[in-house]
């Protein structure tokens, strides 16, 4: 994904291979959707982690606020209330279930993580995406405003700290 900032540009990862996550804790923070990943972090969690001493209430909570702006699209985007609930639920379950895992005691074999993380996440994900899917014009239509721009972009020439 191509980040702009004042002076440059750079490219940044979206994601880090989700599909390999051996437990929740592990998409959630480290594979899936690592830069709002990053900006929950930074804005919530740290904040609130110097404030207070249970970090599984402090991602509880961040959870809860992801799926209330999850929610915020739902509805101011897709114009779809009745999804509402089980946006949040989807959210919720999750957050529980990373709290959940920080409690374990011993880690999982890879294999038993792998499959229950990924058994989690495909009956959790349709809460969410269902109004996601419903309104495909929306993340399906094409922009020619960010074609241009895309054009425009990739014709901007590498920073030199760019990573190889």
């Amino acid at each position: 994904m191509r980040i702009i900032t004042r002076d440059k540009y750079t490219f940044q990862s979206l994601n880090n291979f989700p599909f390999s996550s051996r437990s929740l804790r592990e998409f959630w923070g480290c594979r899936y959707n690592l830069i709002i990943g990053r900006i929950l972090h930074q804005s919530i969690f740290q904040p609130l982690n110097s404030y207070m001493s249970s970090r599984s209430a402090v991602a509880l909570i961040t959870f809860i606020i992801s799926g209330l702006l999850h929610i915020h699209i739902a509805i101011v985007v897709l114009n779809d209330v009745s999804s509402a609930l089980s946006t949040f639920a989807c959210f919720f379950l999750n957050g529980i279930a990373c709290c959940i895992e920080g409690f374990l005691p011993n880690k999982l074999p890879p294999i038993l993580g792998w499959l229950i993380t990924h058994c989690v996440l495909l009956i959790t994900a349709p809460m969410c995406i269902g109004s996601f899917a419903r309104d495909q014009s929306v993340f399906f239509a094409i922009d020619a405003l960010s074609s241009c721009v895309d054009q425009w972009i990739l014709a901007l020439p590498s920073p030199k700290m760019c990573p190889k």
